[in-house]
């Protein structure tokens, strides 16, 4: 390499499952030790002894950031997973942790870095470059992201995977389950089991950036009719099953909308629902991933780039029809035809509470009046959102349908939720009822 620029938050990330399991034993002990502190603190102080306090200590909540920046992999995507919106989803502390983690981690040293490029690419790798930078300038969940100059002169983004993530997927996931049961810091009755299979399932697909090129080149061809939405060149030539090279996209992440005008914010959240749609009812495959990060918003024209296609999943023909049938009845407006079509088709868990029932029941009715009263549809006013509480934690965790739905529809409706709390971020207004109508008409509904 040319010129090596050490960067402050490089560090050699582990790549054996001992070397993992290593720095998890260890956080276990740090959190232990931080504990048995508090606590007796608590003691000489002449106060109860509070376990929960310390349990979630700000030495503690340091500690499972420090080391979990270490694992990647399986922490970020569990992060992402369970992070779509914290006041729901995680106790504060877990909501601090995940969120330090969205904006740090540890990056590969220069030396971890041309390895990983050796074994990919060949030593002599660099005669394909004007310039590479070795200092990444985005990092994911699994990996991290450098800008280059190819020798013809175009600017390219290259993704590299970071070492070990693939082979210690299975060993990070049942440490970090062991890590979330034993920190104290999970909301009760958490459904941690469904959550870490998702994130194995989504780790095993998302390490396969072979399989995400191929994403990007069929969203390519999809998107060729579709004004105002770009994905990156693909260069097959610089990407294997660890690398991919992509031309480099520049804009404005979705998260900045929140300052932009009001127009421009619902013709953005109208490009994604329309994106959406026809992703699940015509390309029959959905780029799942909600990260706001995976969107940037030309300056220029307003249009949108989608940057990350790890997530993606077919549409099987049994999710199409429920989605098919969904549309139906929602359109029908009619509270009491939604509610049979939820059980009917196990949106509604058999066992449900009582009061679980009550609940869903309750955001039916509101969603559906508030749809069918109003041409747009206001996202930060609907009072929808105020019924999903903190209060009601256990009854939203109670109805998440995680065994008996298909795998591709769990991670849309995480899409969709994802969208949904985005619209509302920003204030969008659309006409979501005009716009339902139109593609059920062209569905023939």
């Amino acid at each position: 390499m040319k010129t090596i620029i050490e960067q402050n938050n490089a560090k050699r990330l582990p790549i054996s499952s001992l070397a993992r399991t290593t720095l998890s034993t260890g956080l276990l002990f740090r959190l232990g030790l931080n504990t048995s502190q508090s606590l007796l603190s608590d003691i000489i102080s002449v106060k109860k002894p509070d376990l929960r306090s310390a349990l979630v200590s700000k030495k503690n909540v340091t500690a499972t950031v420090n080391t979990l920046k270490n694992l990647r992999g399986a922490a970020m995507k569990f992060g992402q997973l369970v992070s779509l919106d914290d006041s729901i989803i995680l106790s504060p502390e877990l909501a601090a942790i995940f969120a330090q983690l969205r904006s740090s981690g540890f990056s590969m040293t220069p030396r971890q870095l041309k390895k990983v490029l050796n074994e990919n690419w060949g030593e002599g790798w660099l005669k394909n470059f004007r310039n590479f930078e070795v200092r990444p300038f985005a990092a994911a969940s699994i990996g991290q992201v450098h800008k280059a100059t190819l020798k013809s002169g175009e600017t390219v983004a290259i993704k590299v995977q970071f070492p070990g993530v693939k082979k210690s997927i299975d060993n990070d996931l049942n440490t970090l389950k062991f890590i979330m049961k034993n920190s104290g810091m999970l909301p009760a009755n958490f459904p941690l089991e469904y959550y870490i299979s998702q994130c194995g399932e989504l780790l095993r697909q998302e390490t396969d950036y072979e399989l995400e090129a191929a994403n990007i080149n069929n969203f390519s061809k999809f998107l060729e009719n579709f004004s105002g939405l770009k994905v990156p060149k693909v260069y097959d030539e610089l990407t294997t099953d660890q690398t991919i090279t992509m031309s480099f996209l520049e804009g404005q992440e979705l998260s900045s909308l929140v300052n932009f005008s009001q127009s421009k914010k619902d013709k953005i959240a109208l490009s994604l629902i329309e994106l959406l749609l026809n992703e699940i009812f015509n390309f029959k495959s959905v780029q799942t991933d909600p990260n706001l990060a995976n969107f940037l918003v030309s300056k220029d024209d307003n249009s949108i780039s989608v940057l990350d296609f790890g997530a993606c999943c077919r549409v099987s023909d049994e999710t199409y029809e429920l989605y098919k049938g969904l549309l139906a009845v929602s359109l029908t407006l009619n509270v009491e035809e939604i509610k049979l079509f939820l059980e009917e088709n196990n949106f509604v868990p058999r066992d449900a509470s009582a009061e679980g029932i009550k609940f869903i029941d309750k955001i039916v009715a509101t969603a559906t009046e508030e749809i069918s009263r109003h041409e747009v549809f206001d996202f930060q006013k609907s009072k929808v959102f105020e019924l999903i509480t903190e209060e009601n934690l256990n009854l939203y965790l109670e109805l998440i349908p995680s065994s008996v739905l298909g795998s591709d529809f769990i991670f849309i409706q995480r899409k969709i939720l994802g969208l949904i709390l985005f619209f509302r971020l920003i204030g969008a207004r659309i006409p979501l009822l005009k716009i339902l109508t139109k593609h059920s008409k062209v569905l023939g509904l």
